[in-house]
């Protein structure tokens, strides 16, 4: 009989708070207020994947500490779904071609999250989780602030495999 370990201490420790973004007015554009977030994210996340890590269009190029690659990202995506960016966009006073530079519980672990940023496919972001990454994406996701779906896609992981791994 095999047994799957998880890398958590206690099943608590990982048990997703669903809770929701707020966006700060100064980060949304005159053109869009009004406008509800979700038709918004709704319209972002069809054009995202023409978007992900684009040089030629990106606001910013994104630095994580412990992480060698570099990101190209648009406001617009993350303000609208991190707490986080959403306070650095709008009290760090970051202008377009600047370069941000921000640490994470775990560094190697934000492509999936970057990837969801853009196309909102929770699907897709479900089966980006293992077993042995689970711990350090929802470790990113709640320090960065995520809103309710991204945190119901973790929640989803963890009944279903965590939970389920160790009956």
């Amino acid at each position: 009989m095999t047994t799957a370990t998880t890398p958590f201490t206690s099943a608590d420790q990982c048990v997703p708070n669903l809770k929701t973004i707020t966006v700060s007015n100064a980060n949304i554009s005159p053109l869009i207020k009004g406008i509800p977030v979700t038709y918004i994210l709704e319209k972002l996340h069809q054009l995202g994947p023409n978007y992900l890590n684009d040089k030629s269009t990106a606001f910013a190029e994104l630095h994580i500490e412990g992480n060698s690659k570099f990101y190209w990202v648009h406001k617009e995506y993350l303000v609208l779904q991190s707490n986080l960016f959403n306070e650095i966009f709008d009290n760090d006073n970051v202008s377009n071609g600047d370069v941000i530079t921000i640490t994470l519980p775990s560094p190697e672990a934000f492509d999936p999250i970057l990837e969801y940023f853009y196309d909102g496919d929770a699907d897709k972001f479900y089966d980006s989780l293992t077993l042995d990454n689970f711990k350090s994406i929802w470790e990113n996701v709640e320090y960065l602030g995520m809103g309710a779906e991204a945190r119901a896609v973790c929640l989803a992981y963890y009944q279903n495999e965590v939970l389920s791994g160790q009956e």
